[in-house]
């Protein structure tokens, strides 16, 4: 229990929300999670330390800032990971006015090293990533299981941290890809989607916002993405509606209206062909006690 309470000394307060789990590894395993989570970190977020006692991946969905790894620098931003480890100073500073959001796992045991280095992922490795969004589902699903903290809670997550360093070192990216003026485009256009979903609703409503051609938009995103533009932004919104279903109060009529659906039967497919189940059951499920 001691790694576990060290564990929680960690973790800055500097954010303006955060999903976090600690789990309280066996000391014989060869590799097992210790902790993990997403911060949406604050203007003035910043970590500065010489050492730390644990392995740790991070991957940036959102924001930009400033990374300092065994005293050389990088600039980080959406797609960027890195790893560090025992005796690697780190230093980590959001950007004020586009603060990082980041996902984190902290891990340990007597096969770690020998995972890094066999794929060459080491304490000090930068990179980024050109198509995050499978990266980011499986951080959500990792963190979804370090809460739920079921029997086979260390198992899965020690499976699914092992998955998400392969799966980052595989999508590597080329700098000439990430540095490209087609890339920049691509990212302005995400972050506009990320930050206006609710007023968009068709892909034609995102060109015209943004200035550019809905076939180029199409291409960009097949280029940088796993989702079309329309798939990202429904789920964005369907997102949306699921926090809003969990409010005490939402009807999924209401929840329609907030989303701008005339039609509530028409939302719910909607919902149902993100979350795959309808918005109705959905609730239910999340609050066995409320009616349909």
């Amino acid at each position: 229990m001691n790694e576990l309470r060290d564990a929680t000394s960690y973790v800055s307060r500097q954010v303006e929300s955060s999903r976090l789990f600690f789990l309280d590894p066996a000391g014989d395993e060869d590799f097992a999670v210790v902790f993990g989570g997403y911060e949406r970190c604050g203007p003035e977020y910043q970590i500065d330390r010489q050492n730390f006692p644990w392995f740790c991946l991070e991957f940036v969905s959102r924001g930009a800032g400033k990374l300092m790894l065994g005293g050389v620098s990088h600039d980080i931003k959406p797609g960027s990971w890195y790893v560090y480890g025992p005796g690697l100073p780190q230093r980590i500073e959001s950007s004020e006015d586009k603060p990082l959001g980041k996902y984190f796992i902290g891990f340990t045991g007597n096969g770690v090293a020998d995972f890094l280095a066999r794929y060459e992922i080491g304490p000090g490795f930068v990179s980024r990533c050109l198509k995050g969004e499978p990266i980011r589902r499986s951080f959500d699903l990792l963190i979804d299981c370090g809460v739920r903290k079921s029997g086979l809670a260390r198992p899965l997550c020690s499976l699914i941290t092992r998955q998400l360093l392969l799966m980052c070192r595989d999508d590597v990216a080329d700098p000439g890809n990430t540095d490209s003026p087609a890339f920049a485009t691509f990212t302005r256009v995400r972050e506009m989607i990320e930050g206006h979903f609710l007023e968009l609703g068709t892909l034609e409503a995102i060109a015209r916002v943004c200035a550019i051609d809905a076939a180029y938009l199409c291409r960009l995103f097949a280029r940088y993405h796993d989702e079309s533009p329309y798939q990202f932004l429904t789920r964005l919104r369907m997102d949306h509606a699921s926090r809003l279903l969990l409010e005490g109060d939402a009807t999924v009529k209401s929840v329609a209206a907030a989303l701008g659906f005339k039609d509530a039967f028409h939302f719910s497919r909607v919902f149902k062909s993100v979350h795959h189940v309808p918005p109705s059951r959905f609730r239910q499920s999340m609050h066995p006690q409320w009616p349909g």
